[in-house]
């Protein structure tokens, strides 16, 4: 897999991210309305909350519930300047990426990844 190089440094937002699995049902809240974010929404399923991406939902005709259609962790990844990753999913804005020094894998804002691999 080609390497990316990180451009600026990036810590976890979010240090209890939710993790959901297959089937869970979850209480949707705001969609995310910065276009650099769209296809987020804000899920809640029992004490875990958080950002999931609206491709994993499969929503009710009421729009406040959904079913989870495939495991999910909002896990960040910290990352420093001129790191390399491993680029695995990308989604609305993020990527899922490996960190090739740490060997820690989560999610990075897709505009700290340069364009081009090294």
């Amino acid at each position: 897999m080609p390497a990316f190089k990180i451009l600026k440094t990036y810590t976890t937002q979010y240090h209890t991210p939710i993790v959901l699995q297959v089937g869970d049902l979850v209480v949707l809240g705001e969609e995310e309305q910065d276009e650099k974010w769209k296809g987020w929404i804000w899920a809640e399923c029992g004490a875990d909350k958080g950002w999931i991406p609206i491709q994993i939902l499969e929503i009710a005709p009421d729009a406040k519930q959904g079913r989870v259609l495939e495991y999910y962790s909002a896990q960040e990844l910290d990352v420093n300047e001129n790191d390399l990753v491993e680029k695995i999913k990308s989604l609305n804005g993020w990527t899922w990426c490996k960190n090739l020094r740490t060997k820690k894998e989560g999610w990075i804002p897709d505009e700290i990844i340069a364009e081009n691999c090294v």
